[in-house]
């Protein structure tokens, strides 16, 4: 447990992040108790894997936990943190043997296709959404147009602060707080440079938390959550006929088809049309 907190104070992780590998940790207890000998053993993890999800935890989370405790074994061993009751290369076979089972649980973690999970709305309700949004009390208004015109996720977009827009007019989004852990950094358009800054000073002094504002989107009644906005910008995105690779870097996702070595510089420019296009279909709706 400790471990796992110098480790989250080490790599900067959120709070809600450290919680969640202590949580890991105390989970994997029963194992780890046995000792180095069996705790080398994936046997016994994946008898542990096995109880857990028979208790009715599900397969992502067993997954989830058996990464967190291996992610904090492999710390100790990179960070040479000096551990009393097992050495260096225990460490290892240890977590070598968490993430075999968490490999052997991944192949039971249900997965949807594309169309399993549709939006609540569909980017023709594109004007009803936004005046929607625009409705909304702040600071829950400016997270969500964030969401809406800059595709981030909403975990990215209720952490902003006016820092977050840096003097060079980019956005600037560490690896910490995305879901890929890769940082993120978007052009934002001239024209809204002071726009946007007053966006990001409203929800750095609100400091809106996730569920705060899924709360209040659903007491308001909109049929939409904050990662259909996410959803329409790039399906906008996609109808305007956005450069595809522009819009799939604004949004944070993986480059599967194209390797990292030919992307050298992304492509601000055509980055920063389809961000100043989105604010535009935005700041228009409604008039």
């Amino acid at each position: 447990m400790q471990m796992a907190e110098r480790r989250g104070k080490d790599r900067a992780l959120s709070p809600d992040s450290i919680s969640r590998e202590c949580h890991a940790i105390n989970a994997a207890r029963p194992v780890l108790t046995l000792g180095v000998r069996a705790a080398s053993h994936p046997d016994y993890w994946k008898r542990h894997a096995e109880a857990r999800i028979s208790e009715g935890r599900a397969a992502s989370t067993v997954r989830a936990e058996l990464n967190y405790t291996a992610a904090v074994l492999e710390w100790t061993v990179t960070g040479d943190v000096d551990l009393k009751v097992m050495s260096p290369a225990s460490a290892t076979a240890i977590s070598s043997a968490i993430r075999q089972t968490a490999r052997q649980v991944s192949k039971r973690v249900k997965r949807y296709s594309a169309l399993d999970k549709p939006a609540r709305v569909s980017v023709d309700e594109f004007e009803e959404t936004a005046i929607q949004i625009k409705s909304m009390k702040s600071p829950h208004k400016e997270v969500a147009a964030m969401t809406l015109c800059f595709g981030l996720r909403a975990t990215e977009a209720n952490k902003l602060k006016q820092s977050s827009l840096l003097d060079t007019g980019m956005l600037f989004i560490p690896d910490r707080m995305t879901k890929t852990r890769a940082d993120l950094l978007l052009p934002v358009p001239v024209k809204y440079h002071k726009q946007v800054r007053e966006w990001l000073r409203i929800i750095e002094e609100g400091k809106p938390s996730y569920s705060s504002t899924y709360m209040y989107i659903n007491r308001r009644q909109f049929k939409w959550r904050l990662h259909d906005m996410r959803k329409m910008f790039r399906t906008k995105a996609a109808v305007r006929g956005e450069d595809y690779l522009a819009c799939e870097l604004i949004i944070n996702h993986d480059i599967k088809d194209v390797p990292n070595v030919y992307l050298q510089k992304p492509p601000y420019k055509r980055m920063r049309d389809a961000l100043l296009h989105s604010l535009n279909d935005f700041h228009s709706a409604g008039q």
